[in-house]
């Protein structure tokens, strides 16, 4: 049994599963590194001393917990019930089926619940738009309703800033410079120095919600194009590549000099799925921090301006090589439009199965959905903005996180479960997830395994895509969805109000010092 030295080197494989965090849950707190000055110290590099190699495998360990026991206790979260969005939102799972992820979480929670005598119980919101209010609730009633309520991450970071959440340095159990955190993202999002929610593995649903690009092997061979994984091995997958290879497949293939849901296109997708992949995968930001980690809009520059015309132009200056399943409609209504809330973005699934599409760009989450699809698909990074850039960024759309209320009754008993569900899914769900059903069960070759590394050394979120979406991403879109190109007048025109916005939300969080 050798322990692990975090100076020796580590396979890419393992690297994704120290660094590459997949999921949301937490609200943590580094015991052993953020209590200097109340101040929250976030590692840019995990600590692997808390690991162990036997037989070829790593166990990862909290030496610090304490060694304590609960009578019984029942550990209450509140979550979307599991399966609601396709994602992994389960937290609980009552019995073995023979699904690898939910039999993953049973055990990870029985191994939980007989080591601090707990028992934990899934609270069922009725939908994603409910959990913030559930919270809000209870938190102003001073309620001891629940331990944990997993909200989407705009709304958590707007309950945060009311100072309903309970801020990581005051959990006294978690350690975020562990292993099982989510060390890019959580550096993104702190503020005043502060991290009010923390990415672990202990959520899958951030690992899924890192955008990738599936390709169509058929339509690949069929047009004789690239070799797709060399073009990013080479450096040579831009976003030019990307627009340039999507044209050369695009038609209509009725022939009826219409193009819709029956034609073959270059690009499937949703709008907000697809636009601000093209700014965050360039490395550019429309909401950074200044040299005090305060909120500071910066999404007026050149290079954004850029990339937003380049997108403007190859989307709607000539050929249709974009079928967007929230703004265009079916002909003969093959696919069922009019759905319902997200259930609409299964259309591009269904399109891609029935290779109608070269390219279906989407979470990590959407690739359990093509695990029928007669037709081989490989997986890619998002492209780059050119050559001379060195790293492919990955953006994550959001991520489904438990927030601790300010009301919450035992802050170190929630901190010592939480931390204990993070190790255990480093240990036991997130190889469940990542070894056993995505690489195993869903792709479909060896380089897979590569191309998500490429994807999750780099993921990278933007507070203007995600927290601050209406006040600053939906200029963007909006300009694009009417196809219009005036982004830096509009950009202008919404400065003020921009700047206005971000302010408040520093002076709140600076009020809560």
């Amino acid at each position: 049994m050798a322990i692990i030295n975090k100076k020796k080197s580590i396979s890419s494989r393992l690297m994704l599963l120290l660094v590459g965090a997949v999921i949301v849950f937490f609200v943590g707190c580094d015991s052993k590194a953020s209590k200097n000055n109340g101040e929250t110290n976030l590692s840019d590099s995990p600590n692997d001393e808390n690991a162990e190699t036997t037989t070829g495998s790593t166990k990862y360990f909290a030496d610090y917990l304490p060694d304590k026991t609960y009578g019984g206790y029942e550990f209450r979260i509140v979550a979307p019930e599991d399966g609601m969005y396709d994602m992994v939102t389960a937290v609980n799972v009552e019995k073995e089926t023979g699904d690898t992820i939910r039999d993953a979480i049973y055990k990870r929670n029985r191994t939980i619940e007989d080591r601090y005598d707990i028992r934990f119980k899934q609270i069922n919101a009725t939908n994603w738009a409910s959990l913030a209010g559930t919270f809000k609730k209870s938190t102003l009633a001073d309620s001891d309703d629940f331990d944990l309520c997993m909200m989407i991450s705009r709304e958590a970071w707007a309950s945060a800033l009311t100072g309903m959440v309970v801020s990581v340095d005051k959990l006294p159990y978690l350690d975020i410079s562990q292993p099982w955190y989510a060390h890019d993202v959580n550096n993104e999002i702190t503020i005043n120095n502060k991290l009010y929610f923390a990415y672990s593995d202990e959520c899958i649903v951030m690992f899924e919600s890192t955008m990738c690009v599936l390709f169509n092997k058929k339509i690949v061979g069929d047009f004789a194009l690239d070799d797709m994984y060399s073009l990013v091995k080479k450096n040579k997958w831009t976003i030019d590549k990307f627009f340039s290879l999507a044209k050369a497949v695009s038609a209509d293939l009725d022939g009826d000099g219409e193009m819709t849901d029956t034609d073959r296109y270059g690009i499937l997708s949703q709008f907000d799925s697809l636009y601000p992949c093209f700014w965050v995968s360039s490395g550019i930001k429309t909401v950074s921090k200044d040299e005090n980690d305060l909120l500071v809009f910066t999404g007026d520059g050149e290079k954004l301006y850029s990339v937003l015309d380049n997108l403007y132009q190859n989307l709607f200056g000539g050929e249709k090589i974009f079928f967007d399943t929230w703004n265009d409609k079916g002909k003969i209504k093959k696919y069922p439009f009019g759905m319902v809330d997200d259930d609409q973005r299964r259309v591009s699934i269904m399109q891609f199965e029935d290779n109608l599409g070269l390219f279906f760009v989407t979470g990590v989450g959407g690739i359990p959905a093509l695990r029928a699809m007669e037709t081989d698909f490989g997986i890619l990074p998002f492209p780059k903005y050119d050559e001379a850039q060195q790293i492919y960024y990955s953006r994550v759309i959001d991520g489904w996180i438990n927030c601790v209320s300010n009301t919450a009754r035992d802050l170190e008993r929630t901190s010592i479960i939480m931390e204990a569900l993070a190790v255990e899914s480093k240990n036991i769900t997130m190889p469940a997830y990542f070894e056993t059903a995505l690489l195993t069960k869903y792709a479909r070759d060896d380089e897979s395994q590569e191309m998500l590394d490429i994807i999750y050394a780099h993921r990278t979120m933007d507070m203007g895509d995600t927290f601050y979406m209406g006040a600053v991403r939906d200029i963007y879109m909006g300009l694009l969805n009417s196809k219009k190109n005036n982004f830096a007048s509009a950009v202008e025109k919404a400065t003020n109000s921009i700047n206005k916005t971000l302010q408040k939300a520093n002076e709140a969080v600076l009020a809560l010092d």
